[in-house]
This record gives C-alpha cells, structure tokens and sequence, in this order.
C-alpha cells in the first residue's frame, strides 16, 4: 500500500495524472485509506489552479473549468480500475465498501486494539514513541530533526508537502474516526517523518556551515547526526533479531509494542494443523483470521467482525458472542487468555457442551498460548421459521400478554428427556400489540424440582440481534435460544421452561396478563448421564455427588456426598453460598472423606442457594482451579446444584 501511494506522488509530481490515477486506483483497492491521498493529490490539484486564478483575477466559472478539465480522464481512469472490483464486491457480498471501518470502530468502543485496552489513535502514536525511545536515547535526536526538516520545508523541500500533507491527513482521519488502533495503521506516517528529518540534518548542516563560515565542521556535525539517527534505527534492527531468537518482553512492557509478536508461529502450525485435519468446507471461527486463514484454506468466521458485516454490527451492540451462537463453526481456533476478550466462552455451560477441544499448539514466546483448537460435538441447531403468522408445526401455543405490550404466542423445543451436559435449544415466537420505547431483555429458565434454576440464559431477543425497540406492531418475531445442562446438574430431577422479559437498565421484570412475571410451560425429565461426572481440580477429579435432599426447611441440614479420584494432598470445602455470593455454610475435609452435613443458621434467608465445592493446597493454602476439557483454568470452584430454603 506504502509503495503505490509512494509511487502515485512520485507519478503525480512529474504531471502524469493517468499513471498516479491508476496507482491510487489500485492503492484505494488495497486499502480504503487510499481515499485519503486521493482527497491531498485532488486537493493539491485544485489549489494550483485556483489560487493562481484567483490572483490574476481569472476566476470565472469558464475559466476553473478549462483548467480542472484536463484532470477528468485521470479521474474516469481512477473510478474504472477500481470498478471491476467493487461491481464484484457488490455482486458478492452486497456492498462494495467492506466490513472493516465499522469493524474497528465496534472494537475501539469495546476497548478492543492492538495495544492495550481502550487506546486511542493519538495514544498509540504515543506508546510507539516511548517504545523506541525505551530501546535507545538515540531516537531523541529525530526530534529536533523533524522540527528543523518542517522548518526548511517551505524553501528547500517543497517536493516534501505532499508527504507531510498525506502523513498528516490520515493522522487527523484515523483520530476524528476513532478506529481502534493497531501498529500497522501509522506506516503512512514514515515516509513524511524520514523525508522531514533527512531534510532537516541536511538544512541544519547547510546553515551552520554558512552561519561559521567552516564548511567541514558543519557538514562532519551533520554526518555525525545522521549516523546517531541511522545508529538508532540500527538498533531497533538488532533489538529485533534479538526477539525473534530468544524470550520476547511481556506485553504490558511498551517496547514490546515495536518487537515482533510470537503468536505468527503458533498461528501458522494452528492453520496448517486445520488445513490438514478438517474438511475442505469446514467452518473456522477465530478473533485473529489472517495467518490463520492463510494456512487453514478454509471458510472462517471473525469473531471480531472484519470478514461479515452481520458480526460487525454484532460488535457495535456490544455482543462479543452474538456470532458464535449464530454460526456455530465447526471449528474454533481460540487462544487460552480471553478466547472472545471481554467474554469468557469457557465458562458457558453451553460451550462446554457444544465443543471438545482436539488439538493445542504451545509456544511459550505467545502470551495467549496455547493455541487451542475446539471441534463443535453436537449438530449445528437450525430454529424453526414462523409460518407467515403461525407457529411452525409442533410449536406450542401460548398466547401469554406480557405489560400490554408484546404477546408470547408459543414456543418449539424438541426436548422431552435430557442429560447433564446435553445441549437444548429453545426458540419463542413474539408479537408487539403496541410500539415499543424499551429494549428489553428476555430471560430463559429451566426450573427443577423446587423451583431451582438448572440452566438458563439472558439475552435480547434474536440472539441479540432483533432489540424490542426495533419492532413493528403485529409482526410475528422468532427468538431462538442455546443453552445446556451442565456436566454436575442433578439428576433424576423434572424441570419445566420459564420464560418472560426485564428492563436492562433496571431489572424491572414485565407483569403477565395474569399478574406474575413470568410464563412456565412444558415438562423435562433430566436423567443420569451414561459419562461419569469429571471435574478435574489437578490434583483429584470429583467423579459424582449424591444429596439427601434439593429442598431444606429451617432446622434441617443436607447431607453431600462426594466421589473423588487422585491421591494428590488437597482440603475441600464443601459450603452453600446465597444469591449474592455470601458463603453460609462451609464444611472442611480431604479426599477420603465421602460424606458432609451442611445446616444453615437459623438467621438465614429463603431462597435458592448454590452448593460448592473448592480444593485447596494444603502447603500454599491456595486455591486449585477447576480446569477445562483444554486444561485450563476455569474457576476457582465447582458448582454443582442449587438447593431450595424453605421458610
């Protein structure tokens, strides 16, 4: 892109409009910010003319049209190489203009760049610059060259404005459109910094060799600066030799932001290993597509929106996790710190059910290792579609009024018998009665015995996608939902759907035509899983649990029992924790001991409490972590059901 935006000045500089308009032609394709030289050469163009023309009092309209007449075949030039291109664009993906600029934007408002979170344009200028002056003092003597090059510009470089007005423009785009920055985006940058403080050893030279009247000490003093400026840059070379061979800084270290990242290898043996062990139409998804796309070959999903404008739009909602549940590749290649940054997927019960992973690739350089590649365990869900204003056949009415506002005309789910760790899928069809002002969001339970919440999931209707405000009176709205079991809910149980809708900002929930705030409907029978229960601790793996009882009424106590394999030293802690993470209970003992008694106090609240179990390093007193299928770290505690207190 650099080398055809240098090559369109150069072109442009000797009069050739035809060769610059195809240069910028192909440089815009490569990338959009092509728009921006185009705007400074067209720009440039016309002062040339019309200040000329102002001055000499010919600015008539005839007059400002013969002389920008001659720059319209350049233009036509321009728009024709790039028009095959975008009338394909077009064709295929429905626009000519990518998914990208909005893409960037999403992620900047996300906190999403590629230096730390929340960094702005102007920011990120700011950490390069401290990175290189980290590297070697050296770089501070670029400063007063840059500030003397600007200087001398207007008589000595004037072949430079171009570069100057081109470095300059796109830095005020990229600040004013508040694209979340990576170090790539400041290469237009360069050209204008190397030509201006070039200028600027070579005028400071100059006007001290005339300003002394010693030619040799002026021009050995300007050679000393340029060496001290090549010297620094030499430095930064070695500095990055030295990175590709041995350990690399970490990445809250600024100078790591000029030093290559290690993730290129780990990336391009994950590529290699999907291109070589999965179908040639296998869908990928990933938040980092290039090297990995390159070498996989294969269909791939960003999770970070540069490749659909549907994830893009995703982005800007806020919703990280909208096109997994959309897409539901049939690969995932995530990295093991943030697989979605602001979205831990691991901890979704649904995830966990939906996905294994299969492979990892490790490179201790990569702050994100491993590498861990996922292969989706159950089929891909289709919803049922609403037929015009009907539910689909098996659909169950419901015809439930939710606030006067929106009616619940029914539901489809195929579940009827489920197991711990089974994936369910349950869509709702919706109808506004009246317009709608409020965003709302839908919650989506799975009641047990007792009214225990076994599994549930919050989020606006259509997976995020269709906001109740967006509604229109009488159209019938599909909604579908993923959830699952987890791998510890109890079983045997019964459980039975609940489903309405909350305010977002409030929490208010939405009165029924009945007066409760909610519909329940349906009925499950949840039974013993044929796979034994497995929750890895490192040192031991819970293997089962049995309880004497899901409900407790004042004065009685539970009793749990517990099935452990290892032999590694571990305390566990047994306790029952209230719905604001308040531990009432807890209970202590080892691996060998199968059975505890939990009593909660007199003083303690009706309502749904969690039951737990954490495992402690006796030697540290830490916590063991309970890991992953991918073997890492999940929580710090095991969750298994929820217990009813009765008052």
């Amino acid at each position: 892109f650099v080398a055809l935006a240098l090559g369109a000045i150069a072109a442009y500089r000797r009069q050739r409009l035809y060769l610059p308009a195809v240069l910028l032609a192909l440089a815009t394709l490569t990338r959009g910010d092509g728009l921006i030289l185009a705007a400074v050469l067209a720009a440039d163009y016309g002062l040339r003319w019309l200040v000329p023309a102002l001055r000499g009092g010919r600015a008539s309209p005839r007059d400002l049209t013969a002389g920008l007449r001659p720059a319209l075949g350049p233009l036509g030039t321009y728009i024709a190489v790039m028009l095959p291109l975008l009338a394909w664009l077009t064709w295929q993906f429905g626009s000519p203009l990518p998914a990208t600029l909005g893409a960037k934007v999403a992620q900047s408002e996300l906190g999403i760049t590629g230096f730390y979170a929340h960094t702005t344009y102007l920011q990120g200028l700011v950490i390069l610059v401290r990175a290189r002056l980290a590297q070697t003092p050296l770089y501070l003597l670029f400063g007063p060259a840059i500030a003397a090059g600007l200087f001398a510009l207007p008589r000595r470089g004037r072949w430079m404005l171009l570069l100057v007005a081109w470095g300059a423009a796109h830095l005020v785009g990229y600040a004013v459109l508040g694209v979340t920055p990576y170090y790539w985006y400041y290469a237009p940058l360069l050209p204008a910094l190397a030509c201006t403080s070039a200028l600027g050893v070579v005028a400071s030279a100059r006007w001290l060799a005339h300003r002394t009247g010693r030619p040799p000490a002026g021009w050995g003093l300007g050679g000393l600066w340029a060496a001290a400026l090549i010297a620094a840059l030499l430095w930064s070379d070695g500095a990055l030799i030295k990175a590709l061979e041995g350990p690399l800084p970490p990445p809250e270290d600024p100078v790591s932001k000029v030093l290559p990242e290690a993730k290129a290898a780990p990336y391009k043996q994950a590529g290699r290993w999907l291109h070589d062990h999965t179908p040639a139409d296998a869908q990928v998804g990933v938040t980092e597509v290039g090297i990995m796309g390159y070498y996989a070959q294969r269909p791939m999903i960003d999770f970070l929106g540069l490749l659909e404008p549907d994830v893009a739009q995703a982005l800007a909602r806020g919703d990280l996790y909208w096109a997994l549940l959309r897409y539901q590749p049939d690969y995932l290649a995530l990295t093991a710190i943030s697989p979605l940054y602001a979205y831990d997927l691991r901890a979704d019960a649904w995830f966990q059910a939906a996905y294994a992973p299969v492979e990892m690739v490790a490179d201790p350089r990569f702050w994100g290792s491993p590498v861990t590649i996922y292969e989706r365990q159950v089929p891909r869900t289709v919803w049922l579609e609403a037929e015009g204003d009907r539910l689909p056949p098996g659909g169950l009415p419901l015809n439930v009024d939710f606030g006067a506002q929106i009616r619940l005309l029914g539901a489809a789910t195929a579940a009827e018998t489920v197991q711990p760790g089974d994936v369910l899928d349950l869509t709702l069809y919706w109808q506004p009665l009246a317009p709608i002002e409020e965003d709302y969001v839908v919650f989506v339970h799975l009641l047990g015995e007792h009214e225990r919440v076994i599994a549930q999931r919050d989020a606006p209707p259509g997976l995020g996608s269709q906001p109740t405000s967006g509604w229109t009176v009488g159209q019938m709205v599909t909604d579908p939902y993923l959830l699952a079991l987890p791998p510890a809910a109890y079983a045997p149980d019964r459980a039975v759907w609940e489903v309405g809708l909350y305010e977002a900002s409030s929490g208010r929930r939405l009165p029924t035509d009945d007066g409760r705030d909610a519909v329940r409907f349906g009925s499950l029978s949840v039974r013993p899983g044929g796979e034994p229960l497995h929750l890895d601790f490192g040192a031991a793996a819970l293997t089962g649990y049995q309880l004497d009882r899901l409900a407790l009424s004042p004065g009685e106590s539970l009793e749990v029992s517990l099935r452990w394999t290892g032999a590694g030293p571990a305390q566990v802690k047994v306790q029952l924790t209230d719905e604001q993470g308040q531990v009432r209970v807890q209970v202590q003992g080892d691996l060998g001991q199968e059975t505890y008694r939990l009593a909660l106090d007199a003083g303690a609240p009706p309502g749904a409490y969690d039951l737990e179990v954490v495992v402690v390093d006796p030697p540290t007193g830490q916590l063991l972590p309970l890991l992953g299928a991918d073997g890492q770290p999940r929580a710090d505690r095991a969750r298994l059901t929820k217990v009813r207190l009765y008052p």
